[in-house]
Parts: C-alpha cells; structure tokens; sequence
C-alpha cells in the first residue's frame, strides 16, 4: 500500500479511535489493587510534572514507519509543536514533495491528504466520544510532548487526586481515577523515571485501544525528549503501529503555525466521509 493510502489512515486513526472506556485498576497477584502510600504518590506526581519540557517551541526531523496488516510504508518529514497553540506533522514523498500534514490546534483537527486535493478539519467536540471522555488538543499536546496529564486539563500540570499509584510486573503506574469514559494508565520508565507508556483502555476491558510508548530519550535543553515514539490504534478488524523516529529536536519557532487550504484546489471531506474511507484502505 502506498503511503498516500496509508497516511490518511494513521492521521484521522488519531481522532477516530473509538475512546469509550471507563476507570481501570492493575490488579496484584491477589486480585486486588496494589496501592502505594499518599505520601508516595504526592512524589512521584511532582518529579514527572518536574521532568516536562520547558521549550516552548521545537522542531524535529522524523522518520514515520507505517503499518496496518500486511501493508506497511516508511516515509520522512518533520514535527512541529509550539506548546499551547499547535501540532504539525508533515510528511515528504519522494523527499521533496509533502504528502499530508496532520494539524492539531485548540480550535480544530485537519488532515491534508496532498495527493488527493482532500482535507478534514473538525472541531474536537464534533466527535461524540472526544466530547462525552474530555479528548482535546490537550490531550495530543501531552501524548506528543510525552507528559503526565488529565482529560479536560487544559494542559495544566495534574494533580495527585487523580490517580492512584500502582505497581505491576511492567514497573510504577499511575492510573487516572476519576471515574469517567476513560481509563488513562501512565507506564513509568525505572531509569529516568519519565513516562514511557500511555495507553487509554475500554470499559469492558483492560486491553489498551490506543497505545503511546517512548524510549531513546535525549537532552533538550535542561529537560529530556524521547527520540522514538510509538503510536498503536485498535481498529475494526485490524491495528494501525506508527513509529516516530525523531532526529534533530530542537527550540526553534522560525515556522508557520497555521495552514492555510486552498479551496479552490481542495476538496473538503466531511468526518464521516473519511471515516468510511479509512475503514476501506484498512481491510
């Protein structure tokens, strides 16, 4: 499959995954949650909210592996963030020409699908899950920039009562605790103690739908950026992996922060369009 065919599908996977979950706890070897004090979980909250990044704006190169059963595509292009205000992922056919731009801001969600004259912008209350579990530019800034977070808050640093501190096989958790469609499970890194896993579970299940996972952390001024991510969605009959190798990151906001669709050459495609056209490309 080509990467025309490929990027539309891991770009509107990022705001079509279906998020409709509710709180989850790690269960110990007993059946019941293992619980760490107050007083330890006050600790851990405070050194990852400590670790974020201070760079208000950076840039990085990236290389994209896509994948989605048997079909897979790897392809260049590059990630611009300026905190609070947008996500921009460009990729690069060929090398010379971008191919589609994912834009995340606090306003919309747009796809650019270059190759076809299409685009999707909606708005992240247009997505009936999105609106009902608090999923918004936050949430993607958090899971972009790799920090701890709460739904619905608004990029601020959370607070201790709302998670639960657990531990398991994999290491330290923090689970989101606040009993809504949810459930958001923070994986800590026993080296640097930062977050080296996010994932959001279902209500009937414990299986991740959407999995976030970082590793080959590097210095970015005084603070630590991940130089690989991982993305996974759980679609319909099938998974979509994306892996984010990142090169290059740096402060720089010497960049456009918003893209402006020429409607006289692009067609817009409503949400439910693309979501239909996703479905297909993925069988």
């Amino acid at each position: 499959m080509k990467l025309f065919k490929l990027f539309p599908i891991f770009a509107c996977a990022i705001f079509l995954v279906a998020c409709h979950t509710k709180k989850h706890a790690e269960p110990s070897a007993d059946g019941k949650p293992v619980l760490e004090t107050e007083a330890n979980l006050s600790e851990v909250i405070q050194r990852v909210n400590a670790k974020r990044v201070s760079e208000p704006c950076i840039t990085a190169r990236v290389s994209l592996s896509l994948s989605t059963g048997k079909n897979s595509a790897r392809v260049g292009g590059s990630l611009k963030m300026k905190r609070n205000d947008v996500i921009q992922l460009s990729l690069v056919a060929l090398g010379i020409m971008e191919a589609g731009r994912l834009e995340l801001t606090p306003e919309y969600m747009m796809v650019i699908d270059r190759i076809n004259h299409q685009y999707v912008k909606c708005a992240y209350q247009d997505v009936q899950l999105f609106r009902e579990a608090g999923i918004d530019f936050y949430t993607f800034q958090s899971l972009f920039w790799d920090e701890l977070f709460e739904l619905n808050g608004k990029g601020g640093l959370p607070a201790e009562k709302s998670f639960t501190l657990t531990s398991g096989l994999d290491g330290v958790k923090l689970v989101n605790n606040t009993g809504g469609k949810v459930a958001l499970t923070f994986v800590l890194n026993s080296v640097n103690q930062l977050v080296g896993e996010t994932h959001f579970s279902r209500a009937e299940t414990s299986t991740p739908i959407l999995k976030w996972e970082y590793a080959e952390w590097e210095k970015l001024g005084e603070q630590n950026f991940p130089g690989s991510m991982k993305i996974s969605f759980a679609l319909p009959g099938d998974t979509v992996e994306a892996l984010l190798r990142l090169g290059t990151v740096k402060p720089d906001s010497d960049w456009e922060t918003r893209t402006e669709v020429n409607k006289n050459r692009y067609t817009e495609v409503s949400l439910q369009t693309a979501f239909r056209r996703l479905m297909s490309l993925a069988q």
